[in-house]
């Protein structure tokens, strides 16, 4: 697994940041919630390069089912192609999932036209805001410990993403400082990481402040390991909205 942060558009200082993932057990938990949530895909048929919307409608061992491709004539076109990619966003637009598959068979059933299409190897993660706001509610609370200016703290986490975190706390902390060797503690898994701060921003009358943090330093076992701690919120929150 990799993680690219790029720079852009400086002038509403964020940064977009992007993950390949490679490892099976984390792409098949991302395929079914794509499937659970009902998020509509964004399919570019390639050599084409035309532009279709589509469903995930059943995940196979090996093979996804995508819904008939619209408009209709694009049944025509796909089982043509070398390449189709996959899009997949999200609700608050800050996220995009995308991977690249091919086509395998095209599935008759009555009048509906549905395709078979090889299950990825590889998923892409674009993050287009340094923090994303996928809250620790009371069921996935997560707690962070460290240290800052030689004072040891421990504090609730707010929110946080594939590769960054936010906290609140008692002081603020200076942008740009890194924190060295962070553990961040969720159900029964502690992550480390070193942390960058990106802002802290005071929150209330109370003198509590907000820190933003980018992640700027942790193993492929500690991503894994947050990352599916995410996918775990992302699954409660489809399922809580469908209740």
């Amino acid at each position: 697994m990799e993680a690219n942060r790029q720079e852009k558009n400086s002038g509403d200082d964020f940064t977009v940041s992007t993950i390949r993932i490679k490892k099976n057990e984390i792409i098949d938990r991302i395929i079914s919630n794509i499937l659970a949530s009902k998020i509509e895909l964004g399919i570019t048929v390639f050599p084409y390069n035309q532009f279709f919307k589509s469903y995930l409608i059943e995940i196979k061992p090996k093979y996804l089912v995508i819904d008939s491709l619209m408009p209709f004539y694009g049944n025509k076109i796909l089982p043509k192609t070398e390449y189709i990619k996959i899009n997949a966003g999200s609700g608050n637009h800050e996220t995009d999932k995308y991977f690249l598959s091919k086509y395998k068979d095209e599935i008759i059933s009555g009048e509906e036209n549905n395709f078979l299409i090889y299950k990825p190897d590889e998923i892409v993660i674009v993050e287009k805001r340094n923090v994303l706001r996928v809250s620790t509610n009371k069921y996935n609370a997560a707690f962070i410990f460290g240290s800052y200016k030689n004072s040891d703290f421990f504090y609730p986490v707010y929110d946080l993403s594939w590769n960054s975190i936010s906290f609140n706390a008692e002081i603020t902390m200076e942008p740009g400082t890194i924190l060295k060797n962070v553990m961040v503690k969720f159900l029964d898994k502690d992550v480390h990481m070193d942390l960058k701060i990106i802002h802290s921003t005071h929150i209330d009358s109370n003198g509590k402040f907000r820190a933003g943090c980018r992640i700027d330093r942790i193993s492929d076992k500690d991503r894994d390991s947050l990352i599916n701690f995410i996918l775990g919120i992302e699954r409660q929150n489809i399922n809580s909205n469908f209740e």
